[in-house]
């Protein structure tokens, strides 16, 4: 009997915690002067930067996931300087992107992301580097946790950047990159480790 009374006390503590999270949580809708979850997320997966950097920008998001069976869409950016998650280090830039699955969740300086058939064209600035990548995968699962990320998949992305992190080609899926971050890739798979 006292470990129904535990039980049900435990349920209480849940109950009590998913309240708090719920309140900390806020629907895509609803107006706020601070960056929710999703737009964390989308910021983050914008112009992502590398390791060290990486990492002041995203050591305090939030954890989150989600989902989408088909995505479009086009757009440019420019954040920076702002004390939010995804938002403190500057970058700008352009990105058009469409795909059929997509899975992703992340949780402070750790990520995993998975893709069906895509492809993306894009462009960014940012204090880490300067670069341009045109992208087309078959399917691709990805994590990340601090400066390392290993990728499967099979891909063709074309494109270079050079920076701070140093300097980074690819053609038809397969390159390098030298420097603060350092990585193999091979038609699409990857495996790299950022300091900067």
């Amino acid at each position: 009997m006292s470990g129904n009374r535990q039980l049900t006390h435990e349920h209480e503590d849940s109950d009590e915690e998913a309240d708090v999270h719920a309140k900390q949580r806020k629907h895509p809708t609803e107006e706020s002067s601070d960056l929710d979850e999703e737009e964390a997320c989308v910021a983050t997966k914008r112009a992502p930067v590398s390791g060290i950097l990486h990492m002041i920008d995203t050591f305090d998001r939030k954890g989150g996931a989600r989902a989408e069976s088909s995505y479009a869409n086009c757009e440019n950016y420019a954040v920076g300087l702002e004390n939010k998650p995804g938002k403190r280090i500057p970058k700008a830039g352009i990105l058009a992107e469409a795909g059929y699955g997509r899975a992703r969740a992340e949780y402070s300086v750790f990520e995993a992301e998975a893709k069906g058939p895509n492809a993306s064209i894009g462009a960014e600035a940012s204090l880490a580097k300067v670069g341009a990548m045109g992208r087309a995968e078959v399917a691709s699962a990805s994590a990340k946790a601090g400066p390392v990320t290993v990728k499967a998949g099979l891909g063709f992305d074309t494109g270079a950047s050079i920076g701070l992190g140093g300097v980074e080609a690819k053609f038809l899926g397969t390159g390098f990159s030298i420097g603060a971050k350092t990585g193999v890739s091979v038609l699409g798979s990857e495996v790299s480790c950022s300091v900067m």
